[in-house]
């Protein structure tokens, strides 16, 4: 069965000008003709438009999303589930950066907006009254660790005795990616160190994820803390 490509646009729900363009950079097979000279595409080419839909949810790259479709249609599984799974760390990684940005900029916006409710409206608007006010700048974090050397070294037991059952580790730009037992003592472990930890180094950031059956702890530091994350997190080898 062979499909015109406004047949192919109403099954697969990309515009045939999208459809053309995709033909034109790659993503899609340049497809038969008829003796007319219209295009004809097979059956198999929906499968490679759902893939490319799916592909684009996650918000891959025009690039990337080419040369997963050119793995894919080589047929084994293996090459795309592995560039499938360094592309959704890059995009994770991405996403957690575009998070830290809005955090901040939501704190300075708190700013603005205290310093306005603070502030009675002038009897005309101009140069110093409240609607001038500014973002303020965000304060760079300060890498300081509150604790004792007692106390740092009982820390870093505990530490230790929880990375010791670290299964995987994943390092990325700002931090490292701790997999952990999926049970509920390193659960409350980890969320109970991590609250501890953030009292006394507050430059650090810890993220807890749980979802089928998998228990991540991601921790980040900026770069200038990332000499004390390294030696707190990952000094000791994952158990292989």
């Amino acid at each position: 069965m062979g499909y015109r490509i406004s047949e192919l646009a109403h099954q697969s729900g990309f515009r045939a000008s999208t459809l053309r363009y995709y033909e034109s950079i790659g993503l899609l097979p340049s497809p038969g003709r008829t003796e007319a000279g219209y295009r004809v595409y097979d059956e198999a080419v929906l499968d490679r438009l759902a893939f490319i839909r799916r592909a684009k949810t996650m918000g891959f790259a025009l690039e990337d999303i080419t040369d997963l479709v050119s793995l894919w249609a080589d047929g084994p599984c293996g090459p795309v589930h592995d560039r499938l799974e360094g592309l959704l760390d890059a995009k994770v990684d991405e996403v957690h950066a575009q998070i830290d940005d809005l955090c901040r900029f939501e704190a300075q916006l708190d700013h603005v907006r205290s310093s306005v409710a603070a502030t009675e409206p002038a009897e005309h608007c101009g140069p110093g009254c409240g609607c001038e006010a500014e973002l303020p700048k965000a304060a760079p974090a300060t890498i300081l660790c509150t604790l004792s050397d007692a106390e740092v070294d009982e820390r870093s037991t505990d530490w230790a005795g929880l990375l010791a059952h670290v299964s995987e580790r994943r390092s990325f730009e700002a931090g490292v990616r701790l997999r952990l037992p999926a049970e509920p003592n390193f659960v409350a472990q980890a969320a109970e160190l991590a609250a501890r930890e953030t009292e006394c180094c507050a430059f650090f950031s810890f993220r807890l994820t749980i979802d089928a059956g998998d228990v991540w702890l991601e921790v980040a530091a900026p770069p200038d803390g990332r000499g004390v994350l390294d030696a707190l997190f990952e000094t000791r080898p994952v158990p292989g």
